[in-house]
């Protein structure tokens, strides 16, 4: 039977642009379900991955989670 986390991991999954990484970085910093993305602040999250992994983050990152927040393909989410 699957843990909650695995399941958590799985249903972050069915966002567009979120893939086994990005779900596993999203759940980390507490995100536990594609409501609660979507209740999110991408910019937010972005910084806060990006200060957890030292300073160090593809702007990539940031245009993955609007896509997923706004159900865009991330190239369409730049600035």
């Amino acid at each position: 039977m699957p843990s909650l986390k695995q399941k958590a991991l799985k249903e972050l999954q069915t966002l567009i642009n979120i893939g086994p990484v990005a779900a596993g970085e999203l759940y980390s910093m507490g995100v536990r379900s594609p409501e609660q993305l979507r209740k999110a602040d991408p910019e937010k999250l972005y910084e806060k991955l990006k200060r957890r992994r030292g300073g160090k983050l593809d702007r990539c990152v940031l245009y993955q989670f609007r896509g997923a927040i706004t159900n865009k393909p991330w190239p369409k989410c730049k600035d």
